[in-house]
């Protein structure tokens, strides 16, 4: 029975070679597929951040389309799709399939053979004792060098395993069973390779997740900072390397994002120290700490990154859009109260005219109050650029002439909205009523017959039903606008 423990050596042996060599072949025929997508992607990596700086959207998309490519055919689950087009890679895969196979009988036809020999306590000082001793030496060999691995990250206590396997063979040696003491040991060999060919494997999936990781952070990151750039363009406000406006023009982003851009900004942070953790660790240290990212959780990086970047997208049109409707409404308001404290004679009440009261939510937003704190240098103020501006006047019959101007969103896009509410504490005037709606219509400069602009709201009950949410909150505060007067 130890010869055929020796024979069963010498062919796992064997066809753990052939096993290596085949799944050399194969990877470089997959690394031979990858090469043309990786080279596309560097020799990109420029025209990239032009694309970038200079908005060339078909650019972007063809980067983005080389990085989703990359990325699916990295992942493991698409292997047989690729071997689908490739014959000679579906080949290769097939012969590496029958040699595990091969392989995974063989192993368990050893440790059949292993437990037989254990077993016969008879053969007591039967076989060499020297060669018993190599026999563990090598095994012992095999398992430091495995200990150099990050096991435990891609195969957490299988060493244990095989370091008890080792101490058994030891013990039977020391009880004077060499056979059974070499056959433990080529045993445990034998599965120790295993192990480090399939951590091996593992490290090389995760490189080329962590290789993906860095270049959606890196295009991530040049779009991060257009943005800022994009924004200093767009209130012609240039920082020049100045930090603290730099600063400054972050904080407004984020406060006409609503608070969206710095989690994005948070997000990338976060992102960018775990990558510089790698880096000034070295990747092989790294994935030795219990803490490091596995492959798994690259891929969700990866795949939150990519969500990020899309975010980003998606809201930096809004929130400039945001910011140049609130100065609209800022210059629709002055010129409604020039006009009509001017060219018609209202009393205006300034006490009561100003911005939406922030939400208690927004108060203590870090958005709003870093934003009143460089804009306004005062922490107390409470009004809401961002929310409906409200302008009361009085006629001379004193009737309250309610006018708001309201941002309504949808499908990323803002626009401004005028809604006229007069309490005349009786019946209704309609031609008072249609004279000041022509007025606003002619201080803002709009066609009063079909804009849809500005609104005339008679029945503060029917507005507050309105489906338009910036609407039916405008007549709670007419409401209690009312009640206070």
């Amino acid at each position: 029975m130890a010869d055929r423990v020796r024979e069963l050596e010498r062919e796992i042996d064997e066809l753990q070679r052939q096993l290596r060599q085949q799944n050399r072949n194969a990877e470089t025929e997959r690394q031979r597929m990858l090469s043309e997508n990786r080279k596309a992607i560097e020799n990109y990596q420029q025209d990239m951040k032009r694309a970038v700086r200079e908005h060339d959207e078909n650019a972007k998309k063809e980067y983005e389309r080389l990085l989703r490519d990359y990325q699916r055919n990295i992942d493991k689950d698409i292997q047989n799709e690729v071997a689908d087009m490739n014959s000679n890679y579906r080949k290769l895969l097939d012969d590496v399939k029958r040699s595990e196979q091969e392989l995974e009988r063989k192993n368990q036809e050893l440790e059949a053979a292993v437990q037989s020999v254990r077993n016969d306590i008879s053969k007591r000082n039967e076989g060499s004792s020297r060669e018993a001793k190599e026999y563990l030496l090598n095994a012992t060999g095999e398992f430091h060098e495995i200990e150099k691995k990050p096991h435990e990250k891609f195969m957490p206590k299988r060493l244990n395993i095989f370091y008890n396997a080792i101490k058994d063979g030891q013990m039977l040696y020391k009880a004077g069973l060499f056979e059974a003491a070499t056959a433990v040991a080529i045993s445990a060999k034998a599965g120790l390779e295993r192990l480090g060919y399939n951590i091996d494997d593992k490290v090389l999936e995760w490189d080329r997740q962590y290789e993906l990781f860095i270049m959606k952070l890196n295009y991530f990151s040049v779009q991060i900072q257009q943005e800022l750039d994009d924004w200093e363009e767009f209130i012609d406000e240039k920082s020049k390397n100045n930090p603290e406006l730099r600063k400054k023009h972050l904080i407004e982003i984020n406060y006409w994002s609503k608070g969206e851009f710095a989690k994005l900004v948070q997000s990338m942070n976060r992102y960018r120290k775990i990558a510089a953790e790698i880096q000034k660790t070295g990747k092989d240290e790294y994935l030795k700490k219990p803490e490091s990212a596995n492959t798994d959780e690259l891929k969700e990086y990866i795949n939150d990154i990519t969500r990020l970047s899309d975010s980003l997208s998606n809201f930096s049109d809004l929130y400039k859009l945001r910011y140049s409707t609130s100065c609209q409404r800022a210059d629709w308001g002055e010129n409604i109260i020039d006009f009509f404290s001017d060219e018609i004679n209202l009393k205006w009440h300034e006490e009561m005219t100003g911005y939406r009261k922030v939400s208690e939510e927004a108060l203590s937003s870090k958005d709003f109050k870093d934003y009143v704190k460089i804009t306004f240098n005062d922490e107390t103020v409470t009004e809401d650029t961002r929310e409906w501006l409200k302008l009361v006047f009085e006629n001379s019959s004193e009737n309250m002439i309610y006018i708001y101007l309201v941002p309504v969103e949808a499908k990323n896009n803002v626009e401004n909205r005028i809604i006229i509410h007069i309490d005349y504490g009786g019946a209704e005037q309609e031609l008072y009523s249609r004279d000041i709606y022509q007025h606003v219509c002619e201080a803002v400069q709009c066609d009063s017959e079909n804009s849809g602009i500005v609104n005339y709201a008679a029945d503060i009950n029917a507005l507050k039903m309105n489906k338009n949410k910036s609407f039916s909150d405008t007549a709670k505060d007419l409401e209690n606008m009312k009640k206070k007067s």
